[in-house]
């Protein structure tokens, strides 16, 4: 399959393209000014707020995987980031029509749900919570992310277009050959891998349940203590690429557990006493589901941070 992947040169592109390319996809990156950092991949100079450039990278493909977009609140204005990210889907939405592609693959975010950059204390109202949860976004940037899902029904609806929504939660890059690739990448670069686990991960760990300073990254608390490992976010990626059944659905993709050592029944006992439970969250099960990815997409976890590269240097920095 010859895929155009826009935004492969930002921090989890590299992971994706690596992914395709492996599985024997040909795939051309599609970004503002870098190659991207994986070998085999082509590249094209462009921005998807040009749309003639974008839909003449389009030519020749038979599906589009669409990572560009502004990653988070604050890097921009809520106007730009709004207009980045809702209207360059459109504009990847129109050249896929435009060139008879009939299947787009877009990188939504665990924040559409609207825990994550929540300016107001919310609750859910039931745990773990899943694709039918109320989403309701207070921010910016969940809220693009929101939209460019609803969108994409749209275009499904309108056109018979195939579009398959991944709500991505919390990227971890804990393999110490694809975190250096990652920290030369979009908004990591400049890190050392070190300072990325030291300042991200290991600051989740340490200090996951209180509420963290704006602006930053969000808390764990935040965002359910939810955590992806980057390989699997790259798998869940090439499995919806590779789907032909599906019209349109929208999928939590993480890993099978949090990023906290606390057990998750006291984690929600602490924090969420009250809210109605719909399965037993035995251990660190994770507090978002995936099981609609796995029942439909064949997704599945093969990742732990508690057995990674970073777990090694972590318990190094603990005994050294």
């Amino acid at each position: 399959m010859n895929v155009l992947v826009t935004g492969g040169s930002g921090t989890i592109g590299a992971y994706v393209l690596r992914e395709l390319l492996h599985a024997g996809h040909a795939v051309t990156c599609y970004a503002r000014q870098t190659a991207p950092l994986a070998e085999g991949a082509e590249f094209l100079a462009g921005d998807i707020m040009d749309q003639e450039r974008l839909a003449q990278a389009c030519r020749g493909c038979d599906a589009i995987v669409h990572l560009a977009a502004v990653p988070g609140p604050r890097r921009a204005t809520p106007e730009q980031l709004l207009s980045i990210n809702v209207m360059g889907t459109v504009h990847v939405l129109e050249a896929a029509l435009r060139h008879g592609i009939r299947k787009v693959v877009f990188a939504s975010s665990g924040a559409a749900a609207g825990f994550t950059f929540a300016k107001k204390k919310m609750l859910p109202r039931y745990l773990p919570i899943d694709e039918e949860h109320l989403a309701e976004p207070q921010d910016e940037y969940g809220l693009s992310k929101l939209l460019g899902e609803i969108t994409c029904k749209r275009y499904s609806d309108a056109y018979g277009l195939q579009t398959l929504c991944l709500r991505i939660n919390n990227n971890w890059y804990l393999d110490r050959e694809g975190a250096e690739v990652a920290v030369r990448s979009g908004w990591a670069r400049g890190l050392t891998v070190e300072e990325l686990w030291t300042i991200r991960y290991q600051r989740s760990i340490e200090d996951a349940e209180t509420d963290w300073p704006s602006p930053g990254p969000p808390s764990p608390r935040n965002n359910l203590w939810a955590v992806t490992d980057a390989r699997d976010a790259a798998q869940a990626f090439r499995l919806a690429l590779e789907d032909d059944h599906l019209w349109h659905e929208v999928f939590f993709i993480n890993g099978d557990d949090t990023c906290s050592t606390v057990e998750t029944q006291t984690l929600v006992a602490r924090h969420y006493p009250g809210v109605p439970l719909k399965g037993p969250l035995e251990g660190h099960a994770s507090l978002v589901s995936h099981e609609k990815a796995t029942r439909l997409l064949g997704y599945r976890p093969r990742y732990t941070w508690r057995q990674s590269d970073f777990q090694v240097w972590l318990d190094g920095q603990r005994t050294g």
